[in-house]
């Protein structure tokens, strides 16, 4: 689903406690509201809309939501982990703001704390925020926060939480945030006195593994499937997060084969990747970001086929995200591992909060490849990535009408009905010329009413039902 889709989708709503718009830019007001979703359930706010309809916001540009942004990191404490971005609906700029439920609350906007009440923003009571305190010790109890059995804070990699901290100085996301490594992670409860916590030794052990062999990730090349006999190499990370995931992608460059392609109708080579290196880089994130580390057998799985990729990792998605395969419903991020999330975010790696699954479809689907399956079982994810175009099917009308098609002339879906006597309706031409096009047997010329179809010089299909 596209970000427009799923504002669409949002605007087909009325407001709740997690949906509020907002018919003008007045910042103050924006983050109260991104400080009340903080301290409750998390959530939308549109800003361009009166509750009616969108109207826009004529004078807003990039500078100005980034500095909504900075605001926002800079005034609400603890930091918190938001998502904004500027779009246009019918030629209106709106903006479209993800709030997390935050996971240190209770948060503060200019020292005053809010909640939300059914569709309301209000200033929070003294009873509110007690509740709120109350409420908030399950996210203290986290895996990620548990202390980590003799390690020390000697144990760490202290290049590496500097790498964060200077990752977030170079994206304006630390003006808020202590300097010293010690502090930064005592900030985000990573350390505590001498304590240090499970996920400081994830993301930043010298050797992880001597605390948690959860932690390793395992690629292995299956030329021949899963149920062959030869595997051409075996490759076992046992790092903190950071550099395992920096060692994933190294290799994904060297081993993600270039595809080149030719046009039905153009002479000219195109070369892409066989696996769009985005979609990976977001995969690898998901996995390392949401994975169950409580499992101590769960470390991440990376097989790599022929024609396909398979990243298994620990913890199931809700299963009112992904419906069937593939569907990716409308829905807030949900952070296992709010605190680890929250680093990678710092480190640039999570910007797209709850896009992240549509990004990895959207980048296979305009590549006009299989799409990407998620599978869930006995606790475990296992998306699936393919290398291969999707094989369209086309009927024997489809067939019949190429094979009978002057090349030298255009045709209409008028005339595709006309062909067939009347006995086909304007949406089923619709969706065959469609078909026909994205296989690459006909072109499209022109859009709306006016659009017309041409041949192309691609061979007539023999897959044919």
């Amino acid at each position: 689903m596209s970000a427009k889709s799923f504002i669409k989708e949002l605007i087909s709503q009325q407001e709740h406690s997690s949906l509020e718009f907002k018919s003008d830019w007045n910042v103050d007001a924006i983050l109260k509201t991104i400080c009340a979703f903080l301290n409750t359930e998390g959530g939308w706010i549109i800003i361009g809309h009166n509750e009616k309809e969108i109207i826009g916001l004529p004078d807003i540009n990039e500078q100005e939501v980034n500095q909504l942004k900075q605001n926002a990191l800079e005034n609400i404490f603890p930091q918190p982990l938001i998502y904004v971005q500027l779009e246009t609906i019918n030629e209106n700029p709106v903006v479209l703001l993800n709030v997390l439920k935050g996971s240190r609350q209770p948060y503060s906007y200019n020292k005053k704390y809010y909640i939300r009440r059914a569709s309301h923003t209000q200033e929070a009571s003294p009873d509110d925020i007690s509740l709120i305190l109350r409420s908030a010790n399950q996210y203290t109890s986290s895996w990620e926060k548990q202390t980590a059995i003799d390690a020390t804070f000697r144990d760490l990699n202290e290049e590496e939480i500097n790498n964060t901290i200077r990752a977030a100085h170079k994206l304006g996301k630390a003006s808020s945030l202590p300097e010293s490594p010690k502090e930064f992670l005592s900030y985000f409860q990573l350390v505590d006195y001498s304590a240090v916590k499970n996920g400081a030794v994830i993301m930043y052990g010298h050797e992880p593994t001597k605390f948690f062999t959860q932690c390793r990730v395992r690629i292995t090349n299956m030329p021949e499937g899963s149920t062959g006999d030869k595997f051409n190499d075996i490759e076992i990370i046992e790092d903190n997060l950071f550099i395992s995931f920096n060692r994933v992608m190294s290799y994904f460059k060297k081993n993600n084969p270039i595809i080149s392609e030719f046009s039905a109708d153009s002479p000219i080579r195109k070369d892409r990747e066989q696996y769009p290196f985005a979609a990976l880089d977001e995969a690898i994130v998901n996995a390392m970001v949401h994975r169950d580390y409580g499992d101590m057998g769960g470390e991440i799985t990376i097989n790599i086929h022929s024609d396909k990729i398979e990243i298994i990792n620990s913890g199931e998605i809700p299963s009112d995200i992904i419906k069937g395969k593939n569907r990716i419903e409308s829905h807030h991020s949900v952070l296992r591992n709010p605190t680890i999330a929250h680093m990678f975010f710092l480190r640039g790696k999570m910007e797209k909060l709850g896009r992240g699954l549509s990004l990895i479809k959207k980048q296979f689907d305009e590549l006009g490849l299989k799409s990407p399956e998620w599978t869930f079982q006995s606790g475990y994810t296992k998306l699936t990535l393919y290398g291969r175009k999707e094989e369209i099917k086309v009927s024997s009308r489809m067939v019949q009408f190429l094979s009978e098609m002057n090349p030298d002339q255009t045709y209409s879906s008028e005339d595709y009905m006309e062909f067939f006597m009347g006995d086909i309706k304007d949406r089923t031409a619709r969706m065959d010329l469609q078909k026909l096009t994205e296989g690459g047997w006909l072109k499209k010329i022109g859009d709306g009413p006016q659009t017309r179809y041409s041949k192309t010089n691609k061979k007539l299909p023999d897959n044919a039902g």
